[in-house]
C-alpha cells in the first residue's frame, strides 16, 4: 500500500471538503425533504420537514479537522462493532 502525501488531493473538491458525491447526496436529501413536506398543511411543520434532512446530511458530511467526517467515523464504528470477536468467560 502506498501512502499519499497530505498536499495531494485525491478527489476533486468543489468546496473545501465537499466533492461532487457530497453535493449529489445533499441534493437527494433536499428531494426527500421536499417529498416529506407535502405531508403537512402547517407552514412551521413544512419548513421543519423540508430542512431536517438536508441539515442532518450536511452535518454528517461536514469534514472534521482531522480530515474525516462523522459519517465515516460512524461507519467505521459499526464495522468494528459487528466484526469484534466475542470471547466466552468461564
Amino acid at each position: 500500500m502506498y501512502l499519499i502525501p497530505k498536499n495531494i488531493k485525491v478527489k476533486k473538491e468543489i468546496f473545501k471538503g465537499f466533492g461532487i458525491i457530497e453535493i449529489i447526496v445533499i441534493a437527494i436529501s433536499f428531494g426527500i425533504g421536499f417529498l416529506f413536506q407535502n405531508l403537512s398543511n402547517k407552514f412551521q411543520i413544512k419548513m421543519f420537514l423540508f430542512c431536517i434532512f438536508p441539515l442532518t446530511t450536511f452535518l454528517l458530511l461536514l469534514p472534521l479537522p482531522n480530515g474525516s467526517t462523522v459519517f465515516v467515523i460512524f461507519k467505521k464504528f459499526l464495522k468494528y462493532h459487528c466484526n469484534q470477536k466475542k470471547y466466552k468467560f468461564k
